[in-house]
């Protein structure tokens, strides 16, 4: 026989999860695994990391490629706000450490999902447009930081050099030394230092 309190546990209604909150650890989820190095992850995979059903995944977001860009905007959002307002009255010598800092910390954001990133911004345009929006932020804050190294007496930027510290400072280039060439990030961190000395100290 069942009891009082089964019988009035089964007609509390359940609570419900917050459609918001269910939303953001979807994507939650997503980043996660991608984090982890599996850049293509199941939608299995994805519900088990946000604790709920792969239907509740597909409730949120119409398909596949819509939970991509909501992902990818929310890690753009990330990268974006590991950007400091450039000071550009600063020594050079601490424009250039600060530089350093904030590449190490987009790295540390970026360096699995922008493999992912890259992957479907080949087949996906509003991952690229995101990702290209992201890459010029960056670029403008670079450009502003070292306005008194790029900019000629005439008020011309110069754009080539800028061009060379963006690169320098840029995912590809910690990518290349810290997972191809197994330097530490301080050490990563260090190489990038000196070569940004290179390109700006003599200007």
């Amino acid at each position: 026989m069942r009891s009082q309190a089964e019988t009035a546990d089964e007609r509390r209604p359940r609570r419900r999860r917050d459609p918001d909150k269910t939303r953001e650890a979807i994507i939650d989820g997503l980043l996660a695994a991608v984090g982890d190095g599996d850049i293509e992850p199941t939608s299995r995979e994805i519900a088990a990391r946000a604790g709920t059903s792969v239907r509740s995944v597909f409730v949120h977001f119409a398909d596949r490629e819509t939970l991509l860009v909501a992902a990818m905007d929310r890690q753009s959002a990330m990268v974006e706000a590991c950007l400091t307002e450039p000071d550009p009255t600063r020594p050079l010598a601490e424009r250039i450490a600060l530089a350093v800092e904030q590449s190490a910390a987009i790295f540390a954001l970026q360096r699995t999902p922008r493999l992912a990133g890259l992957r479907e911004s080949r087949v996906t345009p509003a991952i690229d447009t995101r990702m290209r929006r992201t890459d010029v932020r960056i670029r403008t804050t670079l450009a502003t930081l070292f306005a008194p190294e790029l900019t000629a007496p005439d008020g011309a930027v110069d754009d080539e050099l800028l061009d060379l510290v963006d690169g320098t400072l840029a995912w590809p280039m910690r990518h290349h030394l810290q997972d191809r060439r197994g330097l530490t990030a301080e050490q990563a961190s260090t190489t990038i230092e000196r070569a940004l000395w290179r390109l700006l100290a003599q200007r």
